[in-house]
């Protein structure tokens, strides 16, 4: 509790002790105590004060998020038919980066906050801010299903991108890739726009890597 907080709750409740004294010697008089009951009511808001303060203050953050993670939601539907769109991709950039401080006071996110901001994070193509992402998600809550999903994207769409460098066994990373897009096919969090170019950027990379292995 803030100082100022702490001061006005004791003033609050020295104004409300005063406050029924003065009520109970003038009922005793039989005199109005109208005048009082005003400064019982200034000592209840004075106490409650606090409250008030963070309900007012927890209301408009919740407004401001909703209004942020529209943007979001919008701007990803939007880069998900316009890919090569670079001010779309820093617009929704932008607009995640801040719903993400804005999640970050808060201690659980909701489902479908989760599923739109990782959609927007794998629009993007930031392999490593989605995973980030979704591994703070299932830190609180390790069966969180679109958290999961959103990984599992990102790492294979990293997956995909390293498969022509792997120094393992190109075969196998090949086979688990496909394992995974199989897997997310089965996914309400990712969009189809975003597992067909997954599965193009595969099917283009085992189509090099069997050239190569042929020459």
């Amino acid at each position: 509790m803030k100082i100022t907080e702490l001061i006005l709750l004791i003033c609050g409740g020295t104004l409300f002790v005063c406050s029924l004294v003065f009520m109970f010697m003038l009922f005793k008089k039989d005199k109005p105590m109208m005048k009082m009951i005003w400064f019982m009511i200034l000592s209840f808001i004075m106490m409650g004060f606090s409250v008030i303060s963070k309900a007012n203050v927890a209301g408009l953050f919740e407004y401001e998020k909703a209004q942020v993670l529209s943007d979001v939601e919008s701007l990803t539907n939007a880069l998900a038919t316009c890919p090569e769109n670079e001010e779309l991709k820093e617009q929704l950039a932008k607009k995640v980066d801040l719903f993400v401080k804005k999640e970050e006071t808060v201690a659980t996110e909701k489902p479908e906050e989760i599923k739109k901001i990782g959609k927007a994070f794998l629009a993007l193509g930031n392999d490593e801010k989605a995973i980030s992402y979704s591994e703070r998600i299932l830190a609180k809550d390790t069966s969180n299903q679109a958290a999961k999903d959103v990984k599992k994207f990102a790492q294979t769409h990293q997956f995909i991108k390293e498969l022509p460098k792997y120094e393992g066994d190109k075969r196998t990373m090949a086979r688990q890739i496909l394992i995974n897009i199989k897997e997310l096919q089965e996914s309400s969090t990712i969009q189809e726009e975003q597992l067909l170019q997954l599965k193009k950027m595969y099917r283009e990379q085992v189509t090099d890597m069997r050239k190569t292995e042929t020459q």
